[in-house]
């Protein structure tokens, strides 16, 4: 009797051992995947997860940076201006010309996350916004914003001329 149950065991170790055998091999591990193909991932059981569907538009400029300082309040209290510390390797200096009036300001962290201004001005060392979104009161030194060059319309100001983005800009 004791040999019999012996015997169960061991065929019921190695069917499981021959299913996990089998099982591992259908398994599709991501550093064999091949660049950019999705396919086979979803067939193994890996779900991809993230952001769905973005599309980057590969003429959209960006200036990401931190609040150095906050601007003085106009006459009636409220703030439209900050002094910007560039963070990441693509920035750009900025320039007295403007060079990022119309282009859209998203706030990424602090109290004022995820609002988003247009800019009004800017020199080297300043950026303004437009009142139409209401003031950065709230703003903190040390939140983190990004400014790309996307007009109202959520298209890229560096596009082709009369085209559309690649992709709808969020938070537009």
């Amino acid at each position: 009797m004791k040999a019999k149950r012996l015997g169960v065991l061991a065929s019921a170790a190695f069917v499981l051992t021959l299913g996990c055998a089998i099982a591992s091999s259908q398994v599709l591990f991501l550093s064999d995947a091949a660049p950019f193909e999705r396919g086979g991932l979803t067939q193994s059981g890996f779900i991809q997860v993230g952001h769905d569907n973005v599309v980057v538009d590969p003429t959209v400029r960006r200036y990401t940076g931190m609040v150095a300082a906050l601007g003085s309040p106009n006459a009636q209290g409220k703030m439209y201006s900050f002094m910007p510390s560039p963070v990441g390797p693509h920035n750009f200096p900025l320039s007295p010309n403007d060079l990022l009036r119309g282009w859209r300001l998203t706030v990424l962290s602090g109290k004022r996350f995820g609002q988003v201004f247009t800019v009004s001005t800017n020199t080297e060392s300043e950026i303004t916004v437009t009142a139409e979104k209401g003031a950065l009161d709230g703003l903190g030194e040390r939140d983190v914003f990004i400014i790309e060059s996307i007009d109202a319309d959520g298209v890229s100001m560096f596009g082709p001329a009369g085209g559309t983005s690649a992709a709808p800009s969020p938070g537009v």
